[in-house]
């Protein structure tokens, strides 16, 4: 180990221990202010769910995200629970001997915002501001693209991603129509991609890829020809169709050509086939 890394060791049952603890600096670019007069309020929630939930779209606003610190506490038989930053948690000791995963990283900065929700006697809760626990010691987010808790995609905006996915519109077309009416959203690519999957794993039912395949050739009609592994019926091979086809073949049924075709709509390229007067015909052609 570089013998300039800042690194201590925690404890030594053997010559050959090596859990460490890094130290970490107490500032990662915090600004110094205080925010916790954003969530000085007059207003009263019935549940702290309602209470957490409010805070947070506070934060959201603010720059920063809040998660749920305490469970069921009370005192004086109220009870009385705590939202801290999400970069609260010091990195945690490692054994680096049993770690796995060597170079993981954690955003965690030891943070020490927090909030405080408490409960009322007539057991509705409210939010009271927390001394000494109002600044942060890190920069908020800039850019909430890709930022998990603040990016993602309303429902209005899912409805639309349906709406185009039915229409076959690409998923660019898709992003800046979102982007368009959906300002408020900040979502990236990968949240249009991945409701994109979901909207066709739903489609299927619980279906794998192989099913699917089937079931639409049994819901098109087409003629099917399956066979299987004995014991495990396990699918080994598969032959479908279509019913013009098969009328076709009875109609000429000397000779069965078969073939392969790569990236037809790509390039643009014609399908050549040949009729029974033994003349070339572009029997099908394909476009972007």
């Amino acid at each position: 180990m570089d013998d300039d890394l800042p690194s201590t060791p925690l404890s030594s049952s053997s010559a050959s221990a090596a859990t460490w603890e890094i130290p970490l600096p107490d500032d990662y670019g915090g600004d110094g202010k205080d925010y916790s007069d954003h969530f000085v309020t007059n207003d009263i929630f019935p549940s702290f769910e309602e209470a957490a939930e409010w805070a947070k779209q506070v934060a959201i606003g603010l720059g920063f995200l809040l998660t749920k610190m305490s469970y069921k506490q009370f005192k004086d038989g109220r009870g009385y629970r705590y939202l801290k930053c999400d970069r609260g948690r010091r990195k945690s000791a490692r054994d680096m001997e049993a770690a796995e995963r060597l170079d993981t990283k954690t955003k965690a900065c030891g943070c020490k915002f927090e909030v405080k929700c408490v409960q009322r006697m007539d057991f509705a809760w409210q939010i009271v501001k927390r001394e000494g626990h109002g600044t942060h010691n890190h920069s908020l987010v800039v850019y909430e693209e890709g930022h998990r808790g603040i990016s993602g995609l309303s429902p209005g905006a899912k409805n639309l991603i349906h709406q185009m996915n039915n229409a076959h519109a690409k998923p660019k077309v898709i992003m800046s129509a979102v982007q368009t009416e959906y300002p408020d959203d900040h979502p990236n690519m990968r949240h249009i991609y991945n409701y994109n999957d979901k909207i066709r794993r739903d489609a299927h039912e619980r279906r794998n890829p192989a099913q699917q395949f089937l079931h639409l050739a049994k819901e098109h009609k087409y003629v099917q020809w399956i066979a299987v592994e004995e014991g495990s019926r396990a699918v080994t091979h598969a032959f479908v169709a279509h019913p013009s086809m098969v009328e076709v073949l009875r109609t000429y049924p000397l000779v069965i050509g078969m073939d392969t075709t790569y990236k037809t709509n790509k390039y643009g390229h014609d399908v050549i086939g040949m009729d029974t007067t033994y003349k070339t015909t572009s029997t099908h052609r394909s476009r972007n």
